[in-house]
């Protein structure tokens, strides 16, 4: 009997800390076709959206960081991340990062994202890419599912900056690599974590059995 009510609180629990980890968010990474040589070496752009985003079939942006201006809403919810930047020949590198997540614009910054896209049969994108963090941007539009990298620019003196001023001819498309949780969506309980449990479920069992007897 103890050991069936000890098996019960502890399945009841983990059932509780995973509750939340249902769903995935669809990650999109950047495949290189072709290099141009005004572009610096190894860029990087990953764009993760929610799984409801994704089954709408296509996803519409224009997102204006107003915060300084005492806008502070949130503005979307499909968008969960943007990260793009050069890795350098190397792949060490973090030239020009951009790095948004969902919920930046309510707080202050100059971020300013246009996307119009659609999300195609065979896991790729195609459509138009436009992002800013006020010091590095980048545009992208594709023929198909073949992007190209229109242009980039940067306040910084590596990547898109004053060693590649006029960035732009890399192709490459955007595939569905996996999914991922979102990163507050999911708790993952550690062992220690759940002898607590254990100790804690033997503790009131020792007690309500103390009751019993007492009565």
């Amino acid at each position: 009997m103890l050991r069936k009510t000890l098996s019960k609180t502890l399945a009841l629990a983990a059932a509780a800390l995973f509750s939340h980890a249902a769903s995935a968010n669809v990650l999109y990474t950047w495949q290189q076709t072709s290099h141009s040589a005004s572009t610096p070496d190894g860029l990087r752009l990953e764009l993760e959206f929610s799984d409801a985003a994704v089954a709408q079939g296509a996803f519409e942006l224009n997102l204006v960081n107003m915060c300084g201006y005492g806008n502070c809403d949130q503005q979307q919810d499909g968008l969960l991340g943007l990260r793009y930047w050069y890795a350098g020949d190397d792949g060490s590198q973090q030239w020009n990062r951009i790095d948004y997540a969902i919920g930046d614009e309510t707080r202050w910054g100059l971020d300013r994202l246009s996307l119009s896209l659609s999300f195609l049969a065979n896991g790729q994108l195609s459509g138009s890419i436009f992002a800013t963090d006020g010091f590095s941007d980048f545009s992208m539009q594709s023929d198909g599912s073949l992007f190209t990298l229109m242009s980039a620019h940067s306040d910084e003196e590596f990547g898109c900056g004053f060693a590649y001023p006029s960035c732009g001819g890399d192709q490459g498309t955007l595939h569905a690599t996996g999914t991922m949780a979102h990163s507050q969506a999911q708790a993952v309980p550690e062992p220690a974590g759940l002898a607590t449990l254990a100790i804690g479920a033997l503790a009131g069992l020792a007690a309500r059995r103390r009751r019993n007897k007492a009565a």
